[in-house]
């Protein structure tokens, strides 16, 4: 009887064992969110990482401080910048997904960041963890942990080459080359030995590129609209703090579409200001351009409501 009793137990008890809710998972619909997530991540492809996020979504790194989509992604994009190349080692998949005691569902992730520098080419290895709370098959908090002082380290080494001072002849000649082959004589080919991989320009406070290509097609907008567009009477200042300021004039005659509208056929010529840094290697890693765009549209013959 007694060994009849001991049987039902562990009859009742397997029983109860299988009509137990499941816990723990290795695939689910919430795991292949979160690869999805890493994969537009690493591919830069913020729209499709964003649309992982609820639109209330709270993001933490390293921080009790929670940040939205907007703007833990604006924060990807300017570490990013000093960053050649990057990703998650491909042969390390350690994620799972858990419903924890109060039916919360969270989707836990483990892998190794690795990264190279952009002007030190320096490799950077960091162990990261993720802890994500999906509701309705949406990311509503991130948890992430991982060490920043290598990152932070690699930054300030970057940040040294970047001050180096260089010889003001070498910048003068690369300005010189800047203006006359890829401004006036519309031959972007030159800019691989004169803009740094990194170079951004920003027009009257607002960035415009983020690399020399982003430039190369900010300008064709110029090139397009006025055909003979020239800089003329560029006037420098000496090299400090590897920076130099140019005073220049531009000339064109509109003669194409500009900007979506077709051509006047008026001719402008306006005046700017434009700061340019070099970094420590001799290459333009920033412009700040000045101009009267006002003034330009008016000559244009557009108006302004």
């Amino acid at each position: 009887m007694k060994k009849f009793f001991f049987l039902m137990l562990a009859v009742l008890a397997f029983v109860a064992c299988q009509n137990a809710p499941q816990r723990y998972f290795e695939n689910s619909l919430e795991i292949e969110t979160v690869k999805a997530g890493i994969k537009a991540y690493e591919s830069q492809d913020w729209e499709t990482w964003k649309a992982n996020f609820s639109d209330t979504a709270k993001i933490f790194h390293n921080s009790t401080k929670g940040l939205s989509p907007d703007e833990t992604m604006e924060n990807f994009k300017s570490m990013l910048a000093n960053i050649e190349s990057y990703g998650f080692n491909d042969n390390i998949n350690e994620i799972e997904m858990i419903i924890d005691p109060k039916g919360r569902t969270w989707v836990n992730y483990w892998n190794h960041w690795k990264g190279i520098t952009k002007v030190t080419n320096k490799e950077i290895n960091i162990p990261v963890h993720l802890t994500l709370q999906f509701i309705d098959g949406k990311i509503v908090q991130e948890y992430a942990y991982y060490d920043t002082a290598p990152i932070q380290n690699a930054f300030e080494e970057i940040e040294k080459v970047n001050h180096m001072p260089i010889e003001e002849k070498e910048a003068n000649a690369k300005l010189d080359v800047f203006v006359n082959e890829f401004l006036n004589n519309k031959n972007s080919s030159v800019l691989a030995d004169i803009l740094a991989k990194d170079y951004v320009r920003y027009m009257n406070d607002v960035k415009d590129s983020a690399s020399p290509e982003d430039l190369v097609s900010s300008m064709n907008v110029f090139f397009t609209g006025f055909p003979d567009f020239k800089i003329t009477n560029p006037q420098r200042s000496s090299l400090a703090g590897n920076t130099i300021f140019v005073h220049w004039e531009m000339t064109g005659t509109n003669t194409g579409e500009f900007n979506g509208s077709p051509a006047t056929g008026n001719m402008v010529k306006i005046s700017g200001l434009s700061r340019l840094h070099f970094n420590g290697e001799g290459k333009i890693d920033e412009e700040n351009v000045y101009f009267d765009q006002l003034n330009m549209m008016q000559q244009l013959g557009k108006t302004i409501n």
